[in-house]
């Protein structure tokens, strides 16, 4: 069955400032920008701790500064999941993190950035302690924070979490890690930067939306509800698929990959059920199968 969700990446206007009240107006145009469009997730730039928080005005989940309460009643207004960039306070460490505030206005969980820069370690930032996966009211949501993008270790533990949706909090862009990132945990990818070409990419690193001269922010809806497979034994059934459910269920076969995005459109069938009704193997499930083989026939 389909499950549609609606963001927006929101470019950040203020980058080389430090000045909260000048991120606070900013935060209050992003809320009249983006008023009543119907979204269900938003994520916003790093840019929002960097440049409009010293560690000193740091925030705390449980008493809530200028910025978290900003996220907090944009999430109950809109009636979404904000995934917020703050300067946050826990047990005596100050940490650049991501806090995600559901539609209730209340917090659901904190990423604090794993892989800090030289210079927040040395501007007393607390190294955060790996991936944080939230079951959010949208999907299984993911944080990363800019330099994190460098490190395989953490993607490797995402990996292993199974997110639906990164949210890419950051001030560079990351390039080709981007889309490095959304294949390998088989996730959604979205973007919030302080310039142009931030956004929504697919599981395969493609563009959904981006930013750019004409686009402020990003914003695109993307279905759930799918699964990614080989091509190896399963091409074969794919005709069948179309046939019996025609434009319900997209296969989607990008180029050079070797694989494919099965998605549903529904409202009876989801692609887990047509997983198991074609009996289709899935792309780990293929990979470890292969691994297998492999260490037995060595």
């Amino acid at each position: 069955m389909p499950r549609y969700v609606k963001i927006a990446a929101v470019t950040f206007d203020e980058p080389g400032c430090v000045d909260r009240q000048l991120i606070l107006d900013q935060l209050a145009r992003n809320a009249d920008e983006l008023a009543g469009y119907g979204l269900d997730l938003v994520v916003f730039c790093e840019g929002i701790e960097a440049c409009g928080q010293t560690v000193e005005q740091a925030e705390q989940l449980d008493n809530r500064g200028p910025i978290l309460e900003f996220y907090r009643e944009f999430a109950k207004a809109e009636q979404c999941v904000v995934a917020g960039s703050v300067r946050l306070a826990v047990d005596g460490n100050i940490y650049n993190s991501i806090a995600f505030i559901g539609p209730d206005g209340e917090t659901l969980a904190a990423y604090h950035k794993t892989n800090l820069t030289v210079g927040e370690i040395e501007e007393g930032l607390g190294s955060g302690g790996g991936a944080v996966v939230v079951d959010s009211p949208v999907g299984r949501l993911g944080g990363v924070i800019c330099f994190d993008l460098n490190f395989e270790t953490l993607r490797d533990e995402y990996i292993a979490l199974r997110p639906e949706i990164l949210t890419f909090s950051t001030m560079y862009h990351g390039g080709l890690a981007q889309a490095l990132w959304a294949y390998a945990c088989r996730s959604y990818l979205v973007s919030a930067l302080p310039f142009l070409g931030g956004g929504i990419i697919d599981p395969y690193g493609r563009p959904v939306q981006l930013t750019d001269e004409y686009n402020k922010h990003a914003i695109a809806t993307i279905n759930l509800d799918y699964v990614i497979v080989h091509l190896d034994y399963n091409r074969e059934k794919f005709p069948d698929i179309l046939r019996k459910y025609n434009d319900e269920i997209i296969i989607d076969i990008p180029a050079h990959v070797g694989s494919a995005m099965i998605s549903s459109r529904s409202e009876d069938v989801s692609a887990a059920d047509i997983v198991r009704e074609f009996e289709l193997e899935l792309l780990d499930d293929y990979f470890a199968r292969s691994k297998l083989a492999n260490a037995r026939n060595r």
